[in-house]
């Protein structure tokens, strides 16, 4: 059954006389198809101007104008140049027509008389034919209506999203005339379509660029490459503004290049930025230079000082250590009790002054020791710390734990130093415990490692922890811990030259934490800063 939206199929009977006709039409009805009868080809021509047929039954005998010249001239028409047609002749005519008849295209021949079963079996095959063909020809509407549609919808996404583009695009011929341009054109240029369009695209131009600069870009663009630079372009106004362009040719279906389209953005706050940015750094580095000037005096001046000390202090102390030995030597029995608790008194202060003295004197040989970036075990230099603090019995009784410590980038001497002094701090503070024990391990990620050391020592009081970090600062009375308040200072100096950090945590009588982070990679060692300098206090000791 043919598809309810297809209209039925036209069947053409052409016959001069009309009793043929009628028995014609009469055997086709039972098809259910319309069918259109003439009398002559004339009418017969008319008749496929108007309507599209499924077949054609042709009468090869007609006045006037006979059966093979009808189906010449319905041949001769593009439109019906594949409609089929069967022609309708007599017997004894048979062999002579079939010849004119399939030179013409005739698709078959129906012999008078008539058997009606025959026709609608020849028929009903050509109807059947028109059928599917139009069927197919109505879906391949459709789908080229779809595509149509969809074509026009792409063209409109397009159109709009170049027209409400933020950045400018211009489109231009050959020869740079500008074609089209976008709003946002107009917002960066001040030039309106109708003042730009027909214009060369060197309205723009500023005059900032050599000649050259747009030579290589038209040489570049002709040869069928994209073009990408910057360009400082002149507003209508007469500003001038920086604008990224990527200029890209179009080429026609035969490669040939036609157009070019020019897709640009405003730049010019980003220049701005990038030159306030180039001064401010410009800027920055005459600081950082007088900055490093001021820091190289510190340290002249730091050096100085050590020095100074180191000469002009020990002279006068070691005249005092001396003279006090002759004195408890020559008259040791003559002196009262208390006349020798006074000369141990100053024995020790001389003592604990020179210890000061060696104390500073390596805290300032730390900024100038050269550091020799390597891969330093941590496992194997704590385990080297410890040996050494049992060898020489300061480590005596302490139960260590050590968990399993990564590999960092460091100067192993630096590093020995900082790990000397936090365990030798720990043994210290811890020595007093029925059962002293100092446990290491570490934490941490890809950019850095954490290397903690806890004790279960006297611990500290949390309110003065930012002191404990500076020279000559002590949170215990030196009668109960012996020090000189230059290791923990020392430990900070070396950790930031890494460029890491050190802190401590603690509770008082419940031990203290300290923890260094290690970057994993160790760039170049910071310069000595003002805040490395040694610092005044109104109490270097506290209970």
């Amino acid at each position: 059954m043919p598809n309810s939206h297809l209209r039925k199929a036209k069947i053409l009977i052409v016959d001069d006389q009309d009793s043929k006709r009628l028995a014609l039409a009469s055997a086709l009805e039972v098809l259910g198809q319309e069918i259109v009868m003439v009398s002559s080809g004339r009418e017969a021509l008319r008749a496929i101007l108007r309507d599209d047929f499924a077949v054609i039954l042709l009468d090869v005998r007609m006045p006037g104008m006979d059966g093979f010249e009808t189906a010449g001239l319905i041949r001769s028409r593009q439109q019906t140049e594949s409609t089929p047609i069967i022609f309708v002749t007599a017997h004894d005519r048979a062999e002579s027509d079939m010849l004119g008849g399939y030179h013409l295209g005739a698709v078959d021949f129906i012999f008078a008389p008539i058997q009606a079963d025959v026709l609608r079996a020849k028929v009903s095959v050509f109807v059947e034919l028109h059928r599917k063909t139009m069927t197919v020809q109505a879906h391949e509407r459709r789908l080229r209506q779809l595509e149509a549609r969809q074509a026009q919808h792409e063209l409109q996404k397009l159109s709009s999203a170049i027209e409400q583009s933020a950045d400018p695009v211009v489109i231009t011929n050959r020869d740079g005339l500008i074609e089209y341009v976008n709003a946002a054109f107009e917002q960066v240029t001040g030039y309106p379509p109708e003042e730009a369009i027909g214009q060369s695209i060197a309205l723009l131009e500023s005059g900032e660029h050599p000649t050259e600069y747009y030579d290589h870009m038209w040489d570049t663009i002709r040869r069928g490459k994209v073009y990408r630079g910057e360009f400082i372009n002149k507003r209508k106004d007469g500003s001038l503004y920086h604008e990224e362009r990527t200029i890209t040719p179009i080429r026609d279906a035969d490669g040939l290049i036609t157009h070019y389209v020019s897709t640009g953005k405003d730049v010019t706050e980003r220049r701005r930025m990038e030159e306030e940015l180039r001064v401010l750094n410009a800027s920055l580095e005459q600081r950082v230079r007088e900055r490093t000037a001021q820091l190289e005096d510190v340290n002249h001046e730091l050096e100085a000082y050590a020095y100074s000390i180191s000469h002009d202090l020990r002279t006068p102390l070691r005249h005092i250590g001396s003279f006090v030995d002759l004195l408890g030597r020559n008259h040791q029995d003559d002196l009262p009790e208390t006349a020798r608790r006074y000369l141990k008194i100053i024995r020790d202060g001389a003592g604990q002054m020179e210890a000061l003295i060696d104390g500073l004197l390596d805290f300032a040989r730390t900024g100038r020791h050269e550091m020799r970036v390597q891969t330093v075990s941590l496992s194997v230099l704590l385990r080297e710390v410890i040996h050494d603090l049992d060898q020489h019995h300061a480590g005596a009784g302490v139960q260590w734990t050590v968990q399993p410590l990564p590999e960092v980038c460091g100067d192993l001497i630096s590093l020995r130093q900082v790990f000397m002094n936090l365990l030798s701090n720990a043994v210290k503070y811890s020595h007093g415990q029925s059962d002293p024990q100092v446990e290491i391990w570490a934490t941490g990620d890809d950019q850095q490692v954490v290397i903690h050391v806890r004790d279960n020592g006297v611990g500290f009081n949390m309110a003065y922890h930012d002191k404990m970090f500076r020279v000559f600062q002590r949170l215990h009375n030196s009668v109960d811990f012996e020090g000189h308040g230059v290791g923990l200072a020392h430990v900070r100096r070396i950790v930031l030259r890494h460029g890491g950090r050190v802190w401590a945590e603690s509770q008082e009588g419940q031990g203290a934490t300290f923890s260094v982070a290690l970057p994993r990679k160790v760039s170049a060692a910071p310069a000595l800063t003002l805040s490395d300098m040694p610092e005044s206090s109104e109490s270097t000791q506290h209970a």
